[in-house]
């Protein structure tokens, strides 16, 4: 039987930070956020602001606007665009 010390817990709890960090980085770089704004849709769809503005004027595009602030579902804009084109 092998006795558990106060510094071989502090060892694993940093060796598990470490692994969860690195497991959260990977998580970030191969899914992109749920929601996005007005600038991260303009880089998605490679558009202009004034396209944007245009689809959610004609109802193509879903969207929700909090405080002054629109925002858009990465799942319902990719959604609309495998519909329609």
């Amino acid at each position: 039987m092998e006795i558990v010390t106060k510094e071989m817990l502090d060892e694993f709890k940093q060796e598990l930070k470490r692994e969860l960090s690195e497991i959260n980085n990977n998580i970030s770089q191969h899914y992109p956020k749920k929601l996005m704004k007005n600038q991260d849709l303009m880089d998605y769809l490679g558009c202009s602001y004034t396209t944007i503005e245009k689809l959610r004027a004609s109802n193509k595009l879903p969207y929700k606007k909090v405080m002054g602030t629109y925002y858009y579902s990465i799942d319902e804009v990719n959604r609309v665009f495998m519909e329609r084109f």
